[in-house]
Order: C-alpha cells, then structure tokens, then sequence
C-alpha cells in the first residue's frame, strides 16, 4: 500500500507512469488519474472545503469500510463530487505539470495540518477526518489508482 508521507516513493513510482497508458480498469487517462488525487488531496488541505451529502449514517458505514478495512476500493464507485457521466475537466497542460501539481497539493496537506492540527476537513462520502484518518484514506486512494495503472 502506498504512504503518502513517504513523497520519494509516490514520485518515483509516478515517473514511471506515462501519458498513453490505458487503465486496468475505469475510463481515466494517467492524467485525468493524477488530476483526480490532487482534487481529493485538495479537500484535506484546506483548499476545497466539501460539504455532507450523505446522512451520518451512511457517512459512517462506508468510513468503516475505507478506514478500518483494507477491502479494495469498489471500482466504478464515483463520489458525489465527480461529474455523473464522463470524466472531469482536465486542468494541467501535460501529465508532467499534473504530477507537479500533485507534488504541491501534498505539500500544502502537511503545512496545513501543522497549523490547523486538530481540523477535520469534511471527505464528500465520509464526513469529518483527522489528520490520521485523512493520511489512511488517501494512502488507500493512491494505492487504487495505482493499480488501476499497474503502479502497484
């Protein structure tokens, strides 16, 4: 599984990723796939505030499914936020400068816990996380979208 405090391990294994790689599964581009984690990255940091979409119950029952289980992730789920039919706008020229902007978003997530480190920043699906929550939510996200690029 992959550590999203261990940045020399992510990067290295995104330099081998290249930009006309077809998926394992899903309709992402190795872009639209590194665009993707920086939008989710973006929600713990501070950056993109979401809001609840599901009641708490629900909330409740898929965080014990992605937090205290390490069942894979359900392919083809597609949160709340994304576009319900096709794939997001992308942002980044190239995958090059989507992989940089990546590198930034996991910057902007440890500054942003070293000064705010008691924040909950709300997951579209799960509701408020920790610090510790978001780190086990997003080395389980990345880890995913690996292997939906056979990274991992």
């Amino acid at each position: 599984m992959i550590n999203i405090l261990d940045r020399a391990n992510i990067f290295d294994i995104l330099s081998h990723l290249h930009s006309d790689e077809k998926p394992r599964f899903g309709a992402m581009s190795p872009q639209h796939m590194v665009e993707h984690l920086a939008f989710s990255v973006r929600f713990s940091n501070g950056k993109e505030p979401q809001k609840h979409y599901y009641s708490p119950e629900k909330e409740q029952k898929i965080k014990t499914y992605i937090l205290d289980t390490d069942n894979d992730f359900m392919i083809g789920f597609k949160a709340p936020v994304l576009p319900p039919e096709g794939l997001p706008e992308l942002h980044c020229a190239d995958l090059d400068e989507a992989i940089s902007a990546l590198k930034n978003e996991l910057g902007d997530f440890d500054r942003y816990f070293e000064v705010h480190p008691a924040a909950q920043p709300i997951n579209p699906t799960m509701g408020e996380l920790n610090y510790r929550e978001w780190v086990r939510f997003h080395n389980r996200h990345f880890s995913h979208h690996f292997k939906q690029f056979g990274l991992l």
